[in-house]
């Protein structure tokens, strides 16, 4: 019996290691979908709509959920919602404009280092010569792609704006993630998400207003729509909800390594799909990147 018990659990483990890797997934093929969705709509009317999408199918499979926000919660789930939804998306759209697919993943792969200068800075967390090691790297990987291995390039073009865009969602989604592990002592996976997703949602209109003034780039056709449903749908709402249940069941380090093909996979859809061209100085800084997340995470 209990080996039949045993054999049940190591199945179903296997089972959420299967689904954590099909969620880096889809979550390496949004980038890929946000490059195609941009060349037919402006980036905040992108991210507003992949929003509305994600809020409206989260409404209907938890409008059960009885769950309220405490008052005294209400500026950290504002600041939350700021940090994981507005300015996350508005500045990886924004900077995907201007930058690639590949760059992008692996900018934003920078993540687990500002968590770890954050949770140094602000919660006294032990920084040891390898973390400082790891950091290192990371930062000669992203000045690496940032400057394209040219450092007296003119940082003012639009290729590197884009790259410092996709390096400040990294910051934003830092902020998020440090501040956010205090709600999970709380709220369920689902409530923080729900609410988050939902202010964060209305937190977009007013960066959307100009935008949908532009006419000429407010229609979308079938395959931009199809692309939304996938970033607001697949991505942001079944994405998020199988992470969780991955960081309920496993040790976070284990759910987090998953996230080290993300720029693998990415860079793969978008030579498939875009045609991007991937060179010499773009896998330097991508290998200097993740070996730096890895160590300064350890």
């Amino acid at each position: 019996m209990r080996s039949v018990l045993q054999a049940k659990i190591k199945l179903s483990n296997l089972s959420l290691h299967i689904e954590l890797f099909f969620v880096v997934a889809i979550w390496a093929g949004t980038f890929v979908s946000t490059k195609l969705v941009l060349a037919e709509i402006t980036p905040a009317l992108s991210a507003l709509y992949r929003y509305l999408i994600a809020s409206i199918i989260l409404i209907i499979i938890d409008f059960r959920n009885q769950e309220r926000i405490n008052r005294e919660d209400y500026p950290l789930f504002l600041f939350l919602s700021a940090t994981g939804v507005t300015l996350y998306y508005l500045l990886q759209h924004y900077g995907m404009q201007y930058t690639n697919a590949t760059n992008a993943a692996i900018l934003i792969s920078l993540s687990p280092v500002f968590i770890g200068i954050f949770s140094w800075l602000l919660f006294n967390e032990k920084f040891k010569c390898i973390n400082w090691l790891g950091l290192t790297l990371a930062f000669g990987g992203c000045c690496l792609l940032i400057t394209d291995g040219n450092m007296s390039r003119n940082l003012l073009d639009n290729r590197s704006w884009g790259n410092l865009f996709i390096l400040m969602t990294a910051i934003s989604w830092a902020l998020y993630s440090v501040y956010g592990k205090k709600l999970l002592k709380t709220y369920s996976s689902i409530t923080i998400i729900k609410y988050t997703t939902l202010l964060g949602t209305i937190m977009l209109i007013p960066f959307s207003l100009g935008e949908i003034t532009l006419s000429s780039r407010f229609a979308l056709s079938w395959l931009g729509f199809v692309n939304l449903l996938y970033l607001g749908g697949l991505a942001s709402v079944y994405g998020y909800l199988a992470w969780y249940k991955g960081l309920e069941r496993l040790p976070a380090i284990t759910v987090g390594s998953y996230l080290y093909f993300r720029p693998l996979l990415t860079g793969i859809l978008a030579a498939a799909i875009l045609h991007e061209n991937i060179s010499s100085t773009v896998i330097l800084g991508g290998m200097l990147i993740l070996a730096g997340a890895y160590l300064t995470t350890k």
